[in-house]
């Protein structure tokens, strides 16, 4: 017997760990292709990661380069149609657009955002 993992693992974590519509607003997700909009569940971090620096010198000094990597961990079950690269996501007030959906094999994904506005 299969597990339904987005019902007993992705959804409890994304009420657990996801925005608080009330507190953060919604997460708001935009389908650049047809224009379908709806709010999703989705846990929001723009935490810092390494940044690899093309012909570092390996062994050397280390280069200590880190850049803000905005992504959602989101189930894809609580979307209409597959969110795609180009999508638009209202995430804190802030305007994002889709740069890549990396699927994991249980039915969830990492959505990496860039940022389309600055609004406040």
């Amino acid at each position: 017997m299969a597990l339904d993992w987005a019902s007993l693992v992705l959804a409890p974590n994304l009420r657990i760990f996801g925005e608080d519509p009330e507190r953060e607003g919604p997460v708001i997700w935009t389908a650049a292709s047809s224009g379908i909009s709806q709010q999703v569940p989705a846990i929001f971090d723009e935490g810092y990661r390494p940044l690899a620096v093309i012909d570092d010198a390996d062994g050397l000094m280390p280069t200590n380069l880190t850049t803000g990597v905005p992504h959602l961990g989101v189930s894809l079950s609580d979307f209409p149609t597959e969110p795609l690269q180009g999508d638009i996501m209202v995430v804190r007030g802030k305007t994002y657009t889709i740069r890549e959906v990396q699927k994991d094999s249980h039915g969830g994904a990492d959505i990496f955002l860039n940022v389309a506005s600055a609004n406040p």
